[in-house]
């Protein structure tokens, strides 16, 4: 059953990792040069963009992340499945943010720079947008979680009534 309010939610965890990939989530500016940081690399702002580090393993984070969501989404014959698996969710997108808020810019970007020798601001761009997604992903799911988990015990009790 497709239709149940648990696969909105769901369906709105597999579009805003999706989003979160794909935006700018921050600006990097040295004295010669501005580079963006998304969850792929950080590149330098111009028109051609050479990236200068790879983040792949960010945006892997993401991608299992949605990956997972779509898997409970049409596992909705096994309900216990369906909360096992966004409970996974739920700690593969808690790493997800740990790297794209705090690891990544803290640690791995300020020892790019150093190693290189430059000096450099870091600030978020979208920095409201990405909070709002942030907390819409995981109040979505948590709902799903806690939707399927109302399904389930439904089930149980109309099976007790037989």
């Amino acid at each position: 059953m497709i239709q149940r309010i648990q696969s909105l939610f769901l369906l709105i965890g597999i579009v805003i990792p999706i989003v979160i990939i794909c935006m700018p989530l921050g600006i990097c500016d040295t004295a010669n040069a501005q580079y963006i940081y998304n969850c792929l690399c950080l590149k330098m702002n111009t028109a051609d963009g050479d990236a200068v580090l790879r983040l792949y393993y960010i945006a892997f984070c993401y991608a299992v992340c949605a990956i997972l969501c779509a898997v409970a989404l049409f596992s909705f014959k096994n309900r216990v499945r369906q909360t096992n698996i966004i409970s996974i969710t739920m700690i593969v997108y808690l790493v997800a943010l740990l790297l794209t808020l705090w690891i990544c810019p803290d640690i791995i970007i300020k020892k790019f720079f150093s190693i290189r020798g430059e000096a450099f601001t870091f600030y978020f761009s979208n920095q409201w947008l990405l909070i709002v997604l942030i907390f819409v992903e995981a109040l979505s799911l948590y709902l799903a979680n806690r939707f399927i988990k109302k399904d389930e015990a439904l089930v149980r009790s109309a099976d007790r009534l037989r």
